[in-house]
């Protein structure tokens, strides 16, 4: 649960590891705002009018919209500060996003992933974003507080059309965030309406200490370690104390409890049961305090996923609900495609992951699960494309490399499979079963038996709790050295949720499909 996703720290001091469920995890992570479409590069898994390649017609480039911005996140000299950077960043995202049709603003993390590719070239991001105007700005802190230095550039000749310097305590940051949005929403998109003005100003606390601590916690928990994930559920804590009715500090907990139980993390003096109750109670009083709230529903999706990992009972509903309330966020449309995928509506999942893309197109983790999907459909040479449109907008992202390996070797192309799950292993930074299980069927279809069986029996070999996928293909491993009764074993070991029915329709496990062991498997989960 990857790629998906509530605060993530900005790119410069964030190193993404894989989800444990890639694709799943990820939703904590939560991305506001109303991304652009912009064109279609060349290795695009979705053509101009929404249909998969091949495309009718080569894209035209596309002049952006006059109305059309990017926040790029705000620069600061001292480390301490950059969870404050990254907040005020897609805070003034987020009010922006309130102001459609008005205007169009570009996701944080499609920004994020341009502004680190460009290097501060404002006109490369422009082009990448295929935006008009670009929000740049930076803190410093001063003796009474901070000093916050903002501008609004035209991405096309890097003139400056408003700029401000705003010198605020800690306390006054609070209310930065829709200073800004309004001012650069006024010059973008001409003068509010009084009812856009106000929604502007509506904030979910009053508190400056509890906003910072959720800061401080969206941004640990975006580092993806156990130990920041524990920190973060402190931070979340400290703001609730704060402000018991802080609906998004609610949902943040909820999400790191249930990032918690899906990556099995072992927090101290609590059981995988312990955190996934903590997350429930934590989401179901987001949704008591304002059941209108969207990341307070993708909470409660999030750990209808764990809880219900085998029949996924009330998660698409969850994530329904979450898009009903806030059409504008692509996170709850991929988390909602995967549901969808999972349960055999491969059809209409397409069309879920793709309209995530249409609002966010440059989301690696939505381009690599419809590599899964095509994956599933034995579409080899689609999943590839899927893969390489994931790793053109990030080039070293650890499960699209893994899944175009996987294309790759079903496309006969064993070479550069070997070369792409070798590579998947070396930049895999968080849990690397996966990428080692993935190397470990490559090799096995290259015929490095030695290699293959090595690998794929460390992976079978872990620990209680280990990664589903991964023990997927560890047996496809086995399957392809025509070990049957290793494969099986390793299969019947997996955690019994929807997503190992879901890797044991791959076509790699048709030499055992016919096997009693694998049939009674597959009825057990529901096949």
């Amino acid at each position: 649960m990857d790629t998906t996703e509530r605060t993530p720290a900005p790119a410069e001091a964030r190193t993404p590891a894989p989800a444990r469920r890639p694709g799943i995890a990820a939703w904590s992570l939560a991305l506001v705002g109303l991304g652009i479409l912009a064109p279609v590069r060349p290795a695009s898994a979705q053509c101009p009018d929404g249909t998969p390649p091949p495309c009718a017609r080569a894209a035209r480039a596309v002049a952006p919209a006059a109305n059309s911005v990017a926040v790029l996140y705000f620069a600061t000299s001292d480390t301490a500060d950059l969870y404050l950077a990254a907040g005020l960043t897609e805070d003034i995202a987020t009010g922006l996003g309130r102001l459609a049709p008005r205007v169009e603003v570009k996701a944080p993390s499609s920004v994020r992933r341009a502004q680190r590719a460009a290097s501060g070239d404002l006109r490369r991001i422009g082009q990448a974003l295929a935006v008009r105007y670009l929000v740049d700005g930076g803190l410093r802190r001063t003796p009474a507080g901070y000093r916050v230095s903002i501008r609004l550039v035209n991405a096309q000749n890097e003139l400056t059309a408003w700029g401000q310097t705003y010198d605020r305590t800690v306390a006054g940051l609070l209310d930065l965030p829709p200073t800004v949005a309004q001012a650069v929403a006024e010059v973008v998109g001409g003068a509010l309406a009084p009812s856009e003005r106000a929604s502007l100003v509506t904030r979910p606390t009053r508190n400056p200490g509890a906003w910072e601590h959720l800061l401080r916690g969206n941004y640990l928990l975006g580092r993806r370690t156990q130990d920041d994930a524990e920190r973060a559920v402190a931070e979340y804590r400290e703001a609730i104390r704060l402000d018991p009715g802080y609906v998004d500090a609610y949902g943040a907990l909820g999400d790191a409890y249930a990032l918690a139980h899906n990556w099995s993390w072992r927090f101290p003096g609590l059981s995988q049961e312990s955190l996934l109750d903590s997350a429930e109670r934590a989401a179901q009083r987001a949704l008591a305090l304002d059941s209108t709230s969207a990341p307070a529903w993708s909470a409660v999706a999030a750990t209808r996923l764990e809880r219900n990992g085998l029949t996924l009972e009330g998660v698409a509903s969850a994530y329904r609900r979450a898009i009903a309330l806030d059409p504008r966020r692509a996170d709850p449309y991929h988390f909602l495609g995967i549901a969808q995928l999972l349960q055999g509506d491969d059809s209409a999942g397409i069309v879920t992951l793709r309209r995530a893309l249409a609002l966010e197109p440059e989301r690696p983790i939505t381009f690599s699960w419809l590599a899964n999907a095509a994956l599933h459909e034995r579409r080899y040479a689609e999943a590839r494309r899927a893969a390489d449109s994931a790793r053109a907008h990030a080039p070293d992202f650890t499960y699209a490399l893994g899944r175009r390996a996987i294309a790759r070797a079903m496309l006969g192309d064993t070479a550069g499979a070997l070369r792409d799950a070798n590579e998947a292993r070396r930049t895999a930074r968080g849990d690397s079963l996966l990428a080692l299980a993935t190397l470990a069927w490559v090799e096995a279809v290259a015929r490095d038996s030695a290699a293959a069986r090595r690998h794929a029996t460390i992976v079978a070999a872990a620990p209680g709790g280990v990664l589903d996928e991964a023990t997927a293909w560890a047996a496809a491993a086995f399957v392809a050295l025509g070990d049957r009764d290793a494969a099986l074993a390793a299969l019947e070991s997996a955690p019994r949720i929807a997503f190992v029915r879901y890797y044991m329709g791959l076509e790699v496990f048709d030499p055992i499909r016919d096997e009693p062991r694998f049939r009674r498997l597959v009825e057990l989960l529901g096949g």
